[in-house]
């Protein structure tokens, strides 16, 4: 895979990541996985790099908000106004900054440069 392509598909990783973020979450993850299952094995480093990165924390970052949303209702209880004061500002916090970073990685994948997400993109590097 040469230099262009490798950009090109960097760029579709970031934006399949951002869209399941914002507009159409679990459609957008599942193009995602499929791009990756194609392109693992012969993707460049650069077009690895936004692939699995975009792939881990999108499971990751599932995971921990569904975890820590339930972690809340049951500390707390569902009939709480606090319990849902506390869950919303989570939700909202951890949710934002996923996109932020998320295009902070589209950035770099259209100037063509390796980016890792900050504290959980760590474990994905390939």
């Amino acid at each position: 895979m040469d230099g262009e392509a490798g950009k090109n598909l960097a760029v579709k990783a970031e934006s399949l990541y951002l869209v399941n973020l914002m507009l159409a979450p679990g459609l957008a993850f599942l193009l995602l996985l499929l791009l990756y299952w194609r392109y693992r094995s012969q993707a460049d480093a650069l077009a690895l790099n936004h692939l699995s990165q975009t792939v881990g924390v999108s499971i990751t970052g599932g995971v921990v908000l569904l975890v820590a949303s339930a972690w809340f209702v049951f500390l707390g209880g569902v009939e709480s106004g606090y319990t849902w004061m506390v869950l919303l500002l989570y939700f909202t916090f951890i949710h934002s900054s996923l996109i932020l970073m998320g295009v902070m990685g589209l950035v770099k994948a259209m100037a063509g440069q390796h980016y890792v997400f900050p504290l959980v993109g760590r474990p994905f590097r390939p």
